[in-house]
């Protein structure tokens, strides 16, 4: 987010409108400690859910936002999906001027609607309306009501949010006494104002003027810093299954009831994993014959939406359609398993990287993503199934370091996944570089890359065209621009990634004085993290995952050329991680190389200690920066 720097031309307004019109949302109604550090002012933020039983409920939302600049521009966008379980029933927004003069109004008939799913949610829409800023700022209200026919949870509320202030939040809840409602206070202390009558609770949290906080780079999801109300019912009933969150077990029974049976294949789907697998040595490796084979077969789509984001389509019909989302390929590899005479378990995650693990303490729908889990003895295997290139029993950046639940037939059993281990994610770079007298050269370059890297390089060079390719490794690996290149990339389906490089230089040197040339010792930025200046720091720094990683680079020198000195050998150990680099000269093949090494070995850095890597970042870019300097005798 760019730091919102309040134009000289909105200071000077309260001066500019005593003769003009002010209306209850002028800009000049918001006090200066709101407007500082924040992109968009949350003038009202009200919503009140209403539960009428374990599957009605209505949702009534009023919010009013001021957006100060572009960067708040996300607040101008109105979007809703709906299917058979949730409705948009009204929407009503009103746009108003810097002075809270009202400019225009819409209703949900001047939305846009978009169909869903692709035919595979029932009802499945999305409503959509763009609000056009012709200048900042701009006031927005939206008011809308969205009715549930089915609940399997309930909308948590964020109290505050990056670079926004609010001026008036309140959240009420309306609950059936016998039902009740559970909460959980995260990253506050607020308190809810409760009041009862002979058939309903009703819980209100209300506070104001909260200042606008920034998200650190690197620091994670806001989720792990910023406060918000997560509810969670006790009883809940959707497209008519019934279930109980009150615990993580009785939460697992209901999805163990709810997929049944369609984790089964058919006597000729089984047939035809046996087959598959009968010259197996061990289960081990049956799991990996039917893995692979859900590779190369299967294919992912997405739906998230109605009943079809938790009940996954039955075994035989992505056996027969060769397709399905993530919770159609993990119980299509469950029933593959089972015929194979390996058990496993549907195991249900909060997915994207970094995201906030489930709480231990608190039973609540925070998943969306579902993996398969085989256990053993003192381990477990962990699979990936929607991934056409993952490697068997990695899960990656994705789905690790946090909890999932697995389904069991005795109910939920909260686990943790794998931890992120920095020999999982490997990336070595191997370079010639071929100096020629006048400064240009030509380099060959072979890269390798298991885990993490490999995914992202399987995506970037065997996947997309040349000059995407380019952009890859110009843009994101930021190898020195080359006038030429050509790229080989070797299986995808092997464990190590590896691609060959050629490119052509009319300039490999940074500059040069006289006969000396000063050449980077690398081609590439070896060490790319987003470490910046800030001795304040609030929020811990994530990795996106632990990583190794080595490039030796030899540069084969031209006759009657040398190198005047080479740097010294530099080491550099922290906790979080070490670095190296060495130079040597072989006089007789006229070869300078340099061997480089940097191990991050923890995925998650502690505020505390981010003085610590700060510093690192430093040392390590101070000595990566150094120059090899060639002379010609």
């Amino acid at each position: 987010m760019k730091r919102y720097l309040l134009p000289i031309a909105v200071l000077l307004v309260p001066l500019m409108l005593k003769s003009q019109f002010t209306g209850k949302y002028s800009i000049t109604g918001i006090t200066d400690s709101l407007l500082r550090n924040a992109n968009a002012v949350m003038r009202e933020d009200y919503m009140k859910f209403k539960i009428n039983s374990t599957d009605n409920a209505m949702m009534e939302v009023h919010e009013v936002v001021t957006v100060l600049n572009e960067s708040g521009a996300d607040y101008l966008r109105f979007s809703k999906y709906s299917d058979k379980f949730q409705t948009l029933d009204d929407a009503e927004i009103r746009v108003y001027n810097a002075f809270g003069k009202e400019l225009n109004k819409y209703n949900k008939r001047d939305m846009q609607n978009f169909g869903y799913g692709d035919g595979l949610v029932e009802d499945g829409k999305m409503t959509f309306f763009q609000v056009t800023a012709a200048s900042y700022p701009v006031t927005v209200e939206y008011t809308y009501m969205v009715k549930f026919k089915g609940l399997l949870d309930y909308p948590d509320n964020y109290i505050t949010s990056p670079d926004v202030s609010k001026e008036h939040f309140l959240y009420e809840v309306e609950v059936p006494s016998d039902l009740g409602l559970r909460y959980k206070m995260v990253n506050t202390d607020l308190k809810p104002a409760v009041s009862r009558n002979d058939k309903t609770t009703i819980y209100k949290w209300e506070t104001q003027n909260l200042v606008a906080q920034k998200k650190e780079n690197n620091s994670g999801p806001a989720e792990r810093y910023f406060a918000r109300i997560a509810l969670s019912p006790n009883k809940f009933k959707i497209a008519g299954y019934e279930g109980d969150m009150t615990t993580w077990k009785n939460f697992g029974q209901f999805f163990y009831t709810l997929i049944g049976k369609d984790n089964t294949l058919s006597e000729k789907g089984q047939l035809l994993i046996r087959d598959m697998v009968k010259n197996a040595a061990d289960d081990n490796e049956k799991a990996r014959i039917v893995y692979s084979y859900l590779q190369h077969n299967m294919r992912y789509v997405s739906v998230q939406l109605g009943i079809g984001g938790w009940k996954p389509f039955q075994a035989d019909f992505v056996q027969e359609k060769k397709y399905g989302y993530c919770k159609a390929l993990s119980n299509y590899m469950q029933a593959a398993l089972s015929a194979a005479g390996i058990k496993s378990y549907y195991a249900i995650v909060n997915a994207h990287g970094n995201a906030v693990p489930a709480w231990d303490d608190f039973a609540t729908n925070i998943f969306n993503h579902v993996i398969l889990c085989i256990p053993h003895q003192k381990d477990s295997t962990w699979l990936e199934c929607t991934s056409a290139t993952a490697d068997f029993g990695v899960l990656g950046d994705f789905t690790e370091n946090r909890k999932a639940l697995l389904v069991t037939e005795n109910g939920g059993v909260l686990v943790s996944t794998p931890r992120s281990r920095a020999s999982e994610n490997k990336f070595t770079c191997n370079s010639v570089i071929k100096l020629e007298e006048d400064g240009s050269g030509k380099v060959s370059s072979v890269m390798n890359s298991s885990g993490e890297f490999r995914q992202e390089q399987l995506y970037f060079l065997a996947q997309h065209s040349s000059d995407d390719q380019l952009k890859y490794l110009v843009r994101d690996m930021k190898w020195k621009h080359p006038e030429q290149f050509a790229i080989k990339t070797g299986d995808k389906y092997q464990h190590d990634f590896t691609s060959s490089l050629t490119m052509t230089y009319e300039q490999l040197y940074a500059f040069k004085t006289g006969s000396k040339m000063f050449l980077p010792s690398r081609l590439y930025a070896f060490f790319d993290e987003n470490i910046i200046d800030n001795k304040e720091r609030k929020q811990d720094y994530f990795f996106d995952y632990p990583y190794q990683k080595k490039d030796t680079a030899s540069f084969e020198l031209p006759q009657g050329f040398s190198p005047e000195s080479l740097p010294q050998e530099k080491t550099i150990t922290k906790p979080f991680g070490q670095y190296s680099c060495k130079y040597s000269w072989d006089e007789n093949a006229r070869k300078v190389t340099v061997f480089s090494s940097l191990e991050i070995n923890q995925h998650q850095v502690n505020a505390a200690d981010y003085l610590q890597l700060m510093n690192f970042k430093k040392e390590v870019d101070s000595d990566l920066n150094q120059k090899l300097v060639v002379k010609k005798d």
